[in-house]
C-alpha cells in the first residue's frame, strides 16, 4: 500500500527533475520558470494580482496589496507620495525613489527607497510591515514571506481538530525552521506538491523538486531533512537524511502507515488530489486555484 504511493511521488519527482539541466551537476539552476513568492499574514495566504517582487535583495509589493495586510493607504500622483495607515492611527508617508520617509511626522530613513514599475508604486515590505507593528519572516526553502501582528499566535490545537483540511491548510501556513544547511532551491521549479499521512496534519512531505521533510511541533513547521534523488546523478541528502534513505521506512511518515494523500499543483493553475488506501489509488476532481492554498482540498471519509 505504501509503496504505491511511494512509487507515484518517486516518478513524479522524477519527471520534474528529468526535464531540467541539474543531470550533469544537481546544485546548477536550470532554465525554468521560478514560482512567485506568496505572502502569508497571521497565518492566511493572500491572494494578490501582483506577487513581491525582489530587488537590491529587499522585497517589494506593490501598494495596493498592503490593503490585505489591514493597513489603508493613498497615493498622491502630483507629489508621488505615499501615506500608509495601520488600526491604530500610525502612519507613514513614502515618496517614491526617496530614501527619507517620515513616520507619525518624524523624518525617517529607509534602506531603499520605494520604486516605480510600470506605473505601479512598490514599497519596501519589510520597511513598511515592521514600521507599522508587523513581525516579518521570509523563508528560504519556499521563499514565502510571513507577516504578523505583534499579538497573532498560531493555535496549535486546529491541527487535531476535525475539520482536516483546515488543519492541513493551517500546517502550510507556518514557515518551515531548519537547523542545518538545507540543500537550497537549486532546482527553482514553481510547482509544489504536499504529502500527508491520511488523516494527519502534523508531518508531511514538501516536494519541489526535492524532498523536504516537516514535523510540526509547538506550533512550529520544524525541517527533519531534505533529499534529492535523480535516477542519474547521487543522491543529495542534509539534515537528518542520508542519501540513501528509504522513503519506504522513512520516520515521518511510517508510523501512520494507513495510506497517504498527496496535494499537487498544476501548470494550468489548478491543483488535484490523489490518495491511497486499501482501496488503491483514487483521483479527486482537479480545483481551479485563487491562492494558494486552495491546493489542499477537502477529502471524503476524512482522507
Amino acid at each position: 500500500m505504501k509503496k504505491i504511493f511511494v512509487g507515484f511521488i518517486l516518478m513524479f519527482g522524477f519527471g520534474i527533475i528529468a526535464n531540467t539541466s541539474a543531470l550533469a551537476n544537481p546544485l546548477a539552476k536550470p532554465d525554468v520558470e521560478v514560482r512567485p513568492i506568496e505572502v502569508v499574514v497571521n497565518g492566511e495566504f493572500i491572494k494578490m494580482d501582483v506577487h513581491p517582487l525582489m530587488e537590491h535583495n529587499r522585497l517589494f509589493v506593490p501598494i495596493r496589496a498592503l490593503a490585505s495586510l489591514g493597513l489603508s493607504y493613498s497615493f498622491n500622483p502630483k507629489t508621488k507620495v505615499t501615506t500608509v495607515q495601520n488600526k491604530d492611527g500610525d502612519y507613514l508617508k513614502i515618496t517614491t525613489d526617496s530614501s527619507t520617509a517620515s513616520k507619525n511626522g518624524k523624518v525617517i530613513q529607509m534602506e531603499v527607497p520605494a520604486l516605480n514599475r510600470n506605473g505601479r508604486m512598490l514599497v519596501p515590505l519589510r520597511f513598511v510591515s515592521e514600521s507599522l507593528g508587523y513581525n516579518i519572516y521570509f523563508e528560504t526553502i519556499r521563499k514565502f514571506v510571513f507577516i504578523n501582528a505583534k499579538d497573532y499566535s498560531f493555535d496549535s490545537s486546529i491541527l487535531y481538530q476535525g475539520d482536516l483540511q483546515a488543519a492541513r491548510k493551517a500546517a502550510i501556513s507556518l514557515p518551515i525552521m531548519a537547523n542545518f544547511k538545507t540543500l537550497g532551491t537549486f532546482l527553482g521549479y514553481r510547482i509544489h506538491s504536499y504529502a500527508f499521512p491520511i488523516g494527519r496534519a502534523d508531518v508531511y512531505y514538501l516536494l519541489d523538486g526535492m524532498f523536504t521533510f516537516v514535523k510540526i511541533k509547538n506550533g512550529q513547521a520544524i525541517a527533519i531533512g531534505q533529499l534529492f534523488r535523480e535516477r542519474r546523478v547521487p543522491s543529495i541528502a542534509a539534515g537528518n537524511i542520508s542519501p540513501d534513505f528509504s522513503l519506504d521506512t522513512d520516520p515521518i511518515m511510517e508510523p501512520y502507515n494507513h495510506g497517504n494523500v498527496t496535494f499537487s499543483e498544476n501548470d494550468d493553475g489548478t491543483a488535484g488530489a490523489i490518495y491511497n488506501d486499501m482501496k488503491g489509488l483514487s483521483v479527486e476532481k482537479e480545483i481551479k486555484m485563487s491562492v494558494y492554498s486552495d491546493l489542499i482540498q477537502k477529502l471524503p471519509d476524512q482522507k
